[in-house]
């Protein structure tokens, strides 16, 4: 019994130090002696150079490890950075069972801190095509290999160098803090992307393939999932590479689902892809988009499902290409529908227009931000888009709406743009030179009716202000500017802006789209009243714009002509702050005293700017106007003033200089017995003037003697 005893101890002894031994051999073993060949191993299966700088050391637990610091793995020769991988640290997991049966099936792979250098040649050739000495040898390496059973022989007849790599493929890969550089030397372009964190897994080569990715582009998160087929379906490359792609980028949401072939030699792709764009981003409107996508490494022929942009859809076709040193992309676009009014700010949409477009809206100053002109030599592109019905407001809308564009080189072509609008059609195009920083926009129309502009302008009631019969209009835009800001843009804009109205009948009800605002404070100081639904016989209106050193000039531009009333409008807007500087000169068409208070408003201005405008007293006409009531007897100079300062054909005056100087007849001028008493009655206002008032306070006080003075002298 006692040998039994002192056997068992020896036998567990020997089984103790055995094992320390082991453990000791083991722990001890000096793997840096196998460096040169795992180098030579690799080299002769890749073609490319594998050096392992750092200490290599195995370590013991439950899960067997193998520690690599400091691997390099060079690049093609004719590659610009001589390393395609270099690995701070790489760690090796082994799966223990199958070491228990003479097995090495690799469990887990960490690659801490990697650098990869990925670069494509002019000619094409990608440097991680791997190459190998032999068929021969790669297929020899495959059948060693852990997985080499279930690895084809197809597979390793036509791509033998990846086969052998997946031969030894790893069932969990893991890469923290790692970078991507990726460099095209076709087009010179350079990519860099900063790992946090990318996961691999793939439980054995016949079975789908998962991966989750946590990167940073450019300072942008991108983090994502990925489902991939399995590993032997991609070496055998007899069917279609399935995909699925769930991720985050940007700020967009991105959901592809496709199939992708021949990715080991011309890979090509064919996707569904699912995108959304929330409400901000990029300065974009909240967009949805569905659409196929089929093409390969150098191109994309898209094909539009649908695009939603804040609920307008939009389908059509989309060919880009990127092989070449500029992109180029080619797009066919249409839609039933687009309204404009959900672009507004209460739907969820956070485009910010161009400053020199906020000028219309009253912006106090455009500022001297760059025009980003160089976004128009990004890219080469021609475009088609058709919009059946574009809706501008709850009132206006235009049809049929045709845009021809074609970016060449940084210039713009927009030719034609052609829409139907107001029962017309309106034709223009337009040019902008990014290498001349110059901007040119025409516009013209044939056959527009005033009332099919706005519903307001329609007739709906026996007190409803609009057009009961003519309401032709013509509108002519020919403006050009060049400037490397938005300001100098502005500053230096010419041209003109014209548009007529020929002869029509209005019914001047309450305009109730215009009540409360600054135009119904104008009517009432100039004491025309639209509430009594009388007809407004039109000869003709005119809005004439001169466009020249950061001003829009009205030369007598603004006019309505009716045999009830003339209105004349002469001023200015400053394009750079948005000041106003405006006269208004009414005229009923008669003289009486009734109108002496029609001539004493129409000694007003209206200043202030486009976003506040004002009524002002113009200072000199009042001065004049007073001395000659206080010197004549007010009403034979009122009544002079009157006729004279009426133009017999204001659109002609307005028309003047301009293609449409013939549209209206020459003024007969005045008769000359009008002119003899408007003279007299001049002269002794300029013999006046030296000794009356002088402020605009004395001029407001004086402003209530005219009526009474003309009462008596009449």
């Amino acid at each position: 019994m006692r040998f039994v005893k002192v056997l068992a101890s020896i036998v567990f002894s020997l089984i103790i130090i055995i094992a320390l031994v082991g453990y000791f051999a083991v722990r001890n073993f000096d793997l840096n002696k196998y460096k040169s060949f795992a180098t030579e191993m690799v080299e002769q299966q890749t073609g490319r150079h594998l050096a392992i700088n750092g200490d290599a050391r195995i370590g013991i637990s439950l899960t067997p490890t193998v520690d690599l610091n400091d691997v390099e793995l060079s690049n093609p020769e004719w590659a610009k950075n001589p390393q395609m991988l270099k690995v701070k640290q790489l760690e090796v997991k082994f799966a223990i069972i199958p070491l228990l049966k003479k097995q090495v099936v690799i469990d887990k792979v960490n690659l801490i801190a990697p650098e990869i250098y990925l670069e494509k040649a002019k000619d094409g050739v990608a440097s991680w095509t791997f190459k190998t000495s032999s068929p021969q040898a790669a297929a020899a390496a495959v059948k060693k290999a852990p997985q080499a059973d279930k690895i084809s022989a197809q597979a390793v007849a036509e791509n033998p160098g990846a086969a052998a790599l997946a031969g030894f493929a790893a069932r969990n890969v893991t890469i923290e803090n790692g970078l991507v550089n990726y460099f095209d030397a076709k087009t010179g372009k350079e990519t860099n992307v900063k790992i946090n964190q990318i996961t691999m897994e793939a439980p054995a080569v016949d079975q789908q393939m998962t991966a989750g990715f946590d990167v940073t582009y450019n300072g942008q998160p991108i983090k994502g999932d990925l489902v991939l087929g399995a590993l032997n379906s991609l070496l055998e490359n007899k069917e279609p590479y399935p995909f699925k792609l769930t991720a985050e980028a940007f700020g967009v949401d991105f959901d592809l689902q496709g199939s992708a072939e021949d990715l080991m030699s011309a890979p090509r792709y064919a996707v569904l892809a699912n995108i959304y764009n929330p409400a901000g981003n990029f300065n974009a409107p909240e967009t949805t988009l569905k659409a196929l996508a089929d093409g390969d490494v150098n191109q994309a022929d898209i094909k539009i499902q649908t695009l939603n942009i804040v609920n307008n859809l939009i389908t059509g076709k989309v060919k880009a290409v990127w092989s070449g040193k500029v992109p180029s992309v080619d797009a066919t676009l249409s839609s039933d529908k687009i309204n404009l009014q959900n672009f507004s700010g209460n739907s969820n949409f956070a485009l910010e227009l161009p400053s020199i477009i906020g000028t219309a809206q009253a912006a106090e100053m455009v500022p001297a931000t760059a025009v980003p002109y160089e976004m128009l030599k990004q890219v080469n592109a021609k475009a088609n888009l058709s919009v059946k019905q574009l809706v501008i407001s709850p009132g206006m809308q235009a049809d049929n709406v045709v845009v021809k564009a074609d970016l060449q080189n940084g210039v713009l072509k927009v030719n034609p743009l052609q829409l139907q609008f107001g029962g017309g059609n309106i034709d223009g195009n337009l040019t902008a030179n990014a290498n001349t920083r110059n901007i040119q926009l025409k516009l013209t129309s044939k056959n527009m009716l005033l009332q099919n502009l706005h519903k307001e302008f329609k007739v709906d009631g026996a007190n409803d202000f609009g057009v009961l019969s003519g309401g032709n209009v013509d509108l002519d835009i020919d403006v050009s500017s060049n400037g490397s800001t938005y300001r100098q843009l502005v500053q230096n804009l010419n041209g003109q802006v014209i548009a007529i109205v020929d002869k029509s009948v209005i019914q001047t009800g309450a305009l109730s789209f215009m009540s409360g605002n600054f135009i119904s404070q104008l009517l009432g100081t100039l004491k025309i009243d639209t509430s009594k639904a009388e007809k407004l016989n039109l000869t003709c209106g005119v809005v004439r714009a001169d466009l020249g050193s950061g001003k829009a000039n009205f030369p007598k531009g603004i006019v309505l002509n009716a045999k009830e009333l003339t209105l004349v409008s002469d001023g200015n807007i400053n394009l750079v702050n948005d000041k106003i500087d405006f006269d208004l000169r009414p005229f009923s068409g008669k003289v009486s005293n009734t109108n002496v208070m029609q001539a004493i408003s129409s000694l007003i201005k209206i200043k202030g700017t486009l976003q506040s405008p004002k009524i002002a007293l113009d200072d000199k006409e009042a001065l004049k106007t007073i001395v000659g009531v206080a010197t004549t007897g007010g009403t034979a100079y009122l009544g002079s003033k009157l006729l004279l300062d009426a133009d017999g054909s204001p659109c002609y005056t307005a028309l003047k200089g301009t293609p449409y100087a013939n549209r209206f007849p020459k003024p007969s001028g005045v008769a000359a017995t009008t002119q003899n008493v408007y003279q007299e009655t001049t002269d002794q206002v300029g013999k006046g003037l030296k000794a009356i008032i002088n402020t605009p306070k004395d001029i407001l006080k004086a402003l209530k003697s005219p009526k009474k003075t003309s009462g008596s002298s009449n």
